[in-house]
C-alpha cells in the first residue's frame, strides 16, 4: 500500500509540471474578436465576456480557461474591443484611445520563456 501511495504522488507531480510547449500550442489555437458588452470581471469563470464581434455584429461569447486572458479581466470594460487572433500569441485590448498588447509568457517554474513567433 505505501508503495501505492509513493508511485501515485510521483505520478501526479510528473503530470502536473509545466508544459510550456503544451500551453504555447494550446495559445496558439485561441481566437476572439469581441467589442464588449459585459466584461469578463462580472463572471466567476477564469475568463468569459459577452458582446459582438466588430465584422459580423453577431452576438458571441469569448472564453478561455486558461489564466493567461483572465491575468486582465481587471483592465477590460464595457465598450473595450479584445481581440486574440489564431496563431498570434498577443493578446489585445482596444480601449477608445489606447491599445495594450499582452504577450504570451509561460513560467516553468524553472525560467520565463516568451514565444514571439511560431516555430
Amino acid at each position: 500500500m505505501k508503495n501505492i501511495i509513493i508511485l501515485a504522488t510521483i505520478f501526479i507531480c510528473f503530470n502536473s509540471c509545466i508544459d510550456c510547449k503544451r500551453d504555447t500550442e494550446a495559445a496558439y489555437k485561441e481566437q476572439c474578436n469581441l467589442v464588449v458588452e459585459i466584461p469578463p470581471s462580472q463572471y466567476p469563470y477564469l475568463f468569459k465576456a459577452k458582446g459582438y464581434n466588430p465584422n459580423t455584429q453577431e452576438r458571441e461569447i469569448c472564453h478561455n480557461d486558461s489564466r493567461w486572458w483572465s491575468l486582465y479581466k481587471k483592465e477590460i470594460e464595457e465598450g473595450d474591443t479584445i481581440v486574440k487572433k489564431r496563431g498570434d500569441l498577443v493578446f489585445y485590448i482596444h480601449k477608445k484611445d489606447t491599445v495594450i498588447a499582452h504577450e504570451w509568457v509561460c513560467y516553468d517554474g524553472d525560467n520565463k520563456h516568451t514565444y514571439s513567433k511560431k516555430k
